[in-house]
C-alpha cells in the first residue's frame, strides 16, 4: 500500500470510526427527538406516530387471520395460520397493479385488492380458514400494511392522504381507508373487516413478539431504517388528554418512531462525502441519518471515496474507469460482494464486479483490497449509526436498569440480515456503547415476514 493511500486511510478511519464520545451526541439527539415527537402532533411529516395497538402477543394465540401489504409496486395478501408456541403457517398471494389501476377510479383499485382477497380465501389458502369462513358466515379479521401517508385516528381508522409512488387513484383522498375496504368487500359479497391499519415497523415488533414475547424493539434495517417500541400512554402527550385517559394507568401503546427522519447538522457527524451526496440527492437535508448507513446509500458513499483515491493516484492508478464516475453506478450489492469475496484470486470482484466498468488497465488485487477496506470502513460506520437508534430505544424504556433479564430486538431487512459482518459489527458496536455486561444481554435477533404476519396478527389482537 503506498503512502498517499495510507493517509487517505487515516483521514478517512479518523471520519468514519466513531468512538463512544463521538456516539454520545447521536444517541442524546435520538432522545431528545422522542420526547419532541411524544408531543407534536402526529400531521404531515411527522415522527413516534401512535398506532392504537396496546398489546403484544404471547405467542398462544391460534386461529386463521389475513393481512394485507401494499407498497408502491406490490400487493401481498397473506393467510396467516397461528399454530401456538410461536410458529406459523404463511401462504399468500401476491399481484402487482397495472398503470392505470393506480391512477383510475378507487372504487376500482378497491375491487381488484377485494379480487385478490377472494382469491387468497376460496382458492390459495381455502384449507386454513374454517368452512364458515370460506363461505362467508364468519367474519374474517385483516391487517392492512398500507405503506402511504394515512393520518390515523383510531386502531382501524384512518384518513388517506395523497399517495404518491406513482399512486393518483381518484375520489380517494379524505376518505376513511377501512370504508373504502369495507364497501368494496361488500360489492364482492365478501365477509371481511379491516381490525388494523398498521406500519411495517408496528408489524415487526409484532411479529417477532409472537416467537418470542419478550421482545421491546422492532427494527428495520434494510433499504432504509425504521424502528417501533411500546410507550407508556400517559407519555405519549400528542393524544388528546381524553383519549389517553381511555386507557388504564401503565397502559403502552406500540410507537412507529420514524427515526429514519431524524437527525440534523447540529448533532450528526456528517463527512465531505455525505454532504456532497445529499447535495445531489432529489431531497436534500432530508433523512440525514437514513443517508449515512442504510442500504439505498452506502453504495453511493463508497463510490465518492474511491472516486477521490483515483484522483489521488491511490487506486486503479489514478484512471477512472469507463462508468465508474457516474452518480449511483456503485450499488450497495457490490460492496457486499467485495466483502464476500476472500478468494485469493479475487476473480469474483474481478468479473462480476468490477467487470461492470471499462478499464485501460486491469485492476490489481491490491486495487481490490483497497476498494474492499473502503467498503469496509463505510458498512462499520452504517453499524456504528445503526447501534446508536438501538441504544436510545433501549435508554428511553430503561431497560438496563429495569431488570437482568435479556433485551430482545425484533431485526428485518436486508443490510442487516444479508450484508457480511453487519450483525458482528453491530453487537460490536453495542457492546462499545454498554460495555461487555450489558450489551452480552442484547439479543439481535431475525423477524421473517414482520409486514405479513404482524398484520394478521395485529388484526388478531385487535378483533
Amino acid at each position: 500500500m503506498t503512502e498517499i493511500s495510507d493517509i487517505l486511510f487515516k483521514k478517512l478511519e479518523s471520519e468514519f470510526i466513531l468512538n463512544r464520545d463521538q456516539l454520545a451526541p447521536i444517541v442524546n439527539g435520538f432522545l431528545n427527538e422522542f420526547q419532541i415527537g411524544l408531543k407534536t402532533p402526529s400531521k404531515g411529516l411527522a415522527t413516534m406516530i401512535p398506532s392504537f395497538v396496546t398489546q403484544l402477543p404471547t405467542g398462544n394465540e391460534t386461529g386463521t387471520f389475513m393481512s394485507l401489504d401494499l407498497g408502491g409496486t406490490n400487493l401481498r395478501i397473506t393467510a396467516v395460520q397461528l399454530l401456538g408456541d410461536g410458529h406459523v403457517k404463511v401462504l399468500e398471494v401476491k399481484h402487482s397493479p397495472t398503470k392505470e389501476l393506480k391512477t383510475g377510479p378507487g372504487e376500482l383499485f378497491f375491487d381488484w385488492i377485494a379480487d385478490a382477497v377472494e382469491e387468497l380465501i376460496t382458492v390459495k389458502a381455502r384449507h386454513l380458514f374454517q368452512p364458515d369462513q370460506v363461505s362467508g358466515k364468519e367474519t374474517l379479521a385483516l391487517g392492512v400494511c398500507w405503506s402511504f401517508p394515512v393520518d390515523q385516528t383510531e386502531v382501524n381508522r384512518g384518513t388517506i392522504l395523497r399517495m404518491g409512488k406513482g399512486f393518483t387513484l381518484q375520489n380517494t383522498e379524505g376518505r376513511d381507508l377501512a370504508t373504502m375496504f369495507h364497501e368494496a368487500f361488500e360489492r364482492k359479497g365478501l365477509n371481511v373487516k379491516v381490525s388494523a391499519i398498521l406500519n411495517d415497523t408496528v408489524g415487526t415488533l409484532v411479529a417477532h413478539a409472537y416467537t418470542n414475547p419478550r421482545s421491546r424493539i422492532g427494527l428495520i434495517f434494510a433499504t432504509g431504517v425504521n424502528a417501533a417500541y411500546p410507550e407508556k400512554v400517559e407519555n405519549i402527550i400528542k393524544l388528546d388528554q381524553q383519549v389517553r385517559d381511555k386507557y388504564p394507568a401503565g397502559t403502552e401503546m406500540l410507537l412507529n418512531t420514524e427515526i429514519d427522519i431524524f437527525g440534523n447538522e447540529d448533532y450528526l457527524p456528517l463527512t465531505s462525502y455525505d454532504i456532497t451526496m445529499d447535495k445531489s440527492h432529489n431531497q436534500p437535508k432530508f433523512q440525514l441519518y437514513e443517508k449515512m448507513m442504510s442500504g439505498a446509500y452506502l453504495g453511493e458513499l463508497t463510490r465518492l471515496i474511491a472516486m477521490d483515491f483515483i484522483k489521488n493516484d491511490a487506486l486503479f492508478k489514478g484512471q477512472i474507469p469507463e462508468g465508474f464516475d457516474e452518480p449511483w453506478s456503485f450499488p450497495t450489492m457490490y460492496m457486499s460482494a467485495l466483502e464476500r469475496d476472500v478468494t485469493s484470486t479475487r476473480q469474483v470482484s474481478l468479473e462480476k464486479i468490477l467487470g461492470k466498468y471499462h478499464f485501460e488497465q486491469q485492476p490489481s488485487l491490491e486495487d481490490i483490497a483497497i476498494l474492499t477496506r473502503i467498503c469496509r470502513i463505510v458498512s462499520t460506520r452504517s453499524a456504528l449509526l445503526c447501534s446508536c437508534a438501538i441504544a436510545a430505544l433501549i435508554e428511553q424504556q430503561g431497560l438496563v436498569t429495569k431488570s437482568n433479564a435479556d433485551i430482545i430486538v425484533g431485526m428485518n431487512g436486508s443490510t442487516y440480515e444479508f450484508y457480511p459482518f453487519m450483525e458482528e459489527r453491530l453487537h460490536r458496536a453495542l457492546r462499545q456503547w454498554f460495555g461487555v455486561e450489558i450489551s452480552d444481554r442484547i439479543r439481535l435477533e431475525i423477524t421473517s415476514d414482520g409486514g405479513s404476519v404482524g398484520g394478521a396478527l395485529i388484526a388478531m389482537l385487535c378483533c
